[in-house]
């Protein structure tokens, strides 16, 4: 954070910068307390952010562990304790809620309250660090397992959101807020395949997909629980396309009109550089401002595009030696892309939406946004349909397929040819004369 939130100048002579930052109220029970304010012992404006920015990265961590559940945040916090100081901990608290709840297990106590579920969390996380014997109650679930596992497995934003979505999805079904995986049995999975098929407009492909994401999350929970049954999301035989259906190249009066939507000039720009590029979204969004340069040689403003993953993975099969990071395709910035370009250089802000995922999403819904009853935009046309129109704009322009495989990233001439730069016949004056015959969008 680059201001002074959560900082106060204090002291007798208000020389010293103090963190006070407001715990979340359903962290209070395991952060022990309901706000932070402490000392940074220092007048320098720059320690003490650095201070208070490790507070804020410590109770970001704690959230993040408490969506795992409060009964294993509280024997994460006891792992490594001697059994005689477990013991000693657990006195202390089970004494605290004896002073608050005096007249518990005695004869008279009639209808006065026991201590409830929520204050008996810490004292049942104890207990199983001593014994090793998880109480039913705090088996893991649905949620809790998908957030422990993604603690200790890689996933990206997408992934993380198909395993919400698809528990989500479930939950649901089964009207609960969120089931135990060590209840969940063959017919509840048998029954939601059903449910989906019949009552629901998802495509098979999506369910296939919420069937594979509760699988990996249940085989998460088997490891920690140790169940000796059978995945109940495993073999439904959801039959799914082999094939998509192919992106359809945009009609550039439609397209126009999703531009006119988009308020933010270089959302945009994300899609004039597609137009004038044939650059895929994910690589639409790796340009940054030192990637917009004039070439000394021939005196033409380019720009160096990176390969997206996919095309990672392929120049990587096809020419182990190639270094990916280094295998840009350079090409020459058409006429009406130009300005805009050194413009965004210029500014050094970045792209509004950094994530392909983010700016998919976005496109989707201006798309939504143009209402024809006659044509309607089927998903045939997304933002990865520009790339088919600047190939087939190229090939009606007649440019030399050589020059336009490579200027649009194409695979089938070779991976080498197409992410070399241009001084293997294909000079930028010539390449920009192709870029230019683009029609202006």
């Amino acid at each position: 954070m680059g201001s002074n939130k959560y900082l106060t100048l204090k002291g007798r002579n208000k020389d010293t910068w103090y963190i006070q930052v407001r715990v979340p109220k359903h962290l209070h029970r395991v952060a022990k307390k309901s706000f932070i304010k402490q000392s940074t012992k220092t007048s320098d404006i720059k320690l003490a952010r650095k201070q208070r920015d490790e507070v804020i990265a410590q109770l970001k961590a704690l959230e993040e562990r408490h969506a795992q559940g409060e009964f294993k945040l509280f024997v994460d916090n006891y792992l490594g304790l001697d059994k005689e100081k477990l013991i000693d901990i657990q006195e202390q608290i089970t004494d605290k809620l004896r002073d608050e709840y005096p007249w518990v297990g005695h004869p008279e106590q009639g209808d006065l309250p026991n201590p409830t579920d929520e204050e008996l969390i810490e004292v049942d996380a104890l207990s199983y660090a001593i014994t090793g014997k998880m109480p039913d109650k705090y088996k893991l679930t649905l949620t809790q397992a998908m957030a422990q596992n993604w603690r200790y497995s890689e996933y990206s934003d997408k992934t993380k959101s198909s395993h919400k979505k698809a528990v989500e999805r479930f939950n649901k079904f089964l009207n609960s807020k969120d089931f135990q995986v060590a209840s969940i049995e063959r017919y509840h999975a048998l029954e939601f395949k059903l449910h989906l098929e019949k009552h629901s407009q998802l495509a098979n492909g999506t369910i296939s997909r919420h069937f594979t994401d509760l699988g990996v999350i249940w085989n998460y929970a088997r490891g920690v629980e140790r169940y000796s049954y059978e995945n109940p999301f495993a073999k439904h035989g959801i039959k799914v396309k082999a094939s998509r259906a192919k992106y359809l190249p945009w009609d550039i009066d439609d397209l126009r009109k999703v531009v006119a939507t988009m308020k933010d000039d270089r959302d945009k720009l994300v899609v004039y550089l597609g137009w004038y590029t044939g650059a895929r979204l994910g690589e639409c969004l790796s340009v940054r401002a030192e990637d917009i340069y004039k070439d000394e040689k021939s005196g033409v403003w380019v720009v160096s595009i990176k390969p997206d993953r996919s095309m990672e993975d392929y120049l990587n099969k096809t020419d182990a030696s190639m270094k990916t990071e280094n295998a840009r395709r350079v090409v020459p910035i058409h006429r009406e892309l130009l300005k805009p370009l050194q413009q965004f250089k210029i500014e050094g802000k970045g792209w509004k939406r950094k994530l392909p995922n983010s700016y998919s999403n976005y496109f989707s819904r201006q798309k939504k946004l143009i209402k024809d009853t006659v044509n309607e935009m089927s998903k045939q046309y997304c933002f990865h349909s520009i790339r088919h129109n600047v190939a087939t704009n190229f090939e009606n322009a007649n440019v030399k397929e050589a020059i336009s495989a490579r200027l649009v990233g194409h695979s089938t001439v070779g991976a080498t040819m197409t992410y070399g730069y241009y001084s293997e016949g294909v000079e930028f004056n010539e390449a920009l004369e192709a870029v230019n015959k683009l029609p202006v969008l």
